[in-house]
């Protein structure tokens, strides 16, 4: 019984290897996809894979291409300083308060 055993792991770990070597040759499948029981099933999942593969990257091609991007529109005249007004002491925004008054 653990010569079955040891027979089914040795050919499980095989099996194993064939997938590596099947997704390091064919890096343009979904390798969630190349799976099997026998080498004949894996070898057949190959092209499933790749059809897989090459439909998800036409739709992200079609999906990613380039947007012309408008500049963003500035006001003319240049603008104001900006600053925080709860770090100014309370005579300088009386005075900023007095000065925007007046104009």
């Amino acid at each position: 019984m653990q010569e079955n055993e040891s027979e089914n792991e040795v050919a499980v770990a095989e099996l194993d290897a064939v997938r590596q070597v099947v997704l390091a040759a064919y890096p343009d499948s979904v390798p969630e996809l190349i799976q099997g029981a026998t080498v004949p099933e894996l070898l057949a999942s190959i092209e499933p894979a790749r059809a897989a593969y090459a439909r998800v990257a036409a739709s992200v091609a079609v999906v990613a291409e380039p947007v012309a991007v408008a500049a963003p529109v500035v006001p003319a005249g240049g603008g104001g300083v900006v600053f925080d007004p709860s770090v100014l002491p309370a005579a300088e925004k009386v005075r900023r308060g007095i000065e925007s008054q007046r104009r």
